[in-house]
């Protein structure tokens, strides 16, 4: 009963000041010891993290720096590609454009002279002539040879 009485005697105001003043004279102790391991140059768990963690950040910084530069090479290098496949569809379409005028050249200078064709012979060279326009060609092809084409009798 007697340790009942004495605890509700108790001054709680002063207990927690005093409880409060303890732990910041733990802190500034330590705080205190940390310095002065500091100052020795003696490593302890927290500052062996630290330095760990900080030459981590720094090699993956690098290892950042080193992946950027790689994939600015890879997109150089895709752009590279890119740019030649570009212009080898590009040559390869004059290339044919180039060999659709001269099979319509022959076309026209075959039937320009007979006057008269059969269907199947007509059929290929519109076909040609439709593979032609859509390729991009235009120029006498169409100012010459188309209108004569069209006036051109089919025989069966």
């Amino acid at each position: 009963m007697e340790a009942i009485t004495g605890l509700t005697q108790i001054d709680f105001s002063y207990a927690f000041i005093s409880i409060f003043a303890i732990l910041i004279g733990i802190k500034a102790i330590v705080s205190l010891f940390e310095w002065i391991i500091n100052k020795l140059g003696i490593e302890t768990k927290s500052t062996r993290c630290r330095r760990e963690e900080h030459e981590l950040l720094i090699k993956t910084s690098q290892e950042l720096c080193t992946l950027q530069e790689k994939l600015a090479f890879l997109t150089n290098t895709v752009n590279g590609i890119a740019k030649t496949l570009k212009n080898m569809h590009e040559k390869d379409n004059e290339t044919k454009l180039k060999e659709l005028k001269s099979s319509l050249i022959r076309y026209y200078n075959k039937y320009k002279e007979i006057g008269e064709w059969s269907k199947l012979e007509k059929d290929a060279f519109w076909d040609l002539f439709n593979e032609y326009e859509k390729r991009g060609g235009d120029g006498y092809i169409h100012t010459i040879v188309e209108p004569l084409m069209r006036e051109i009798k089919e025989i069966e």
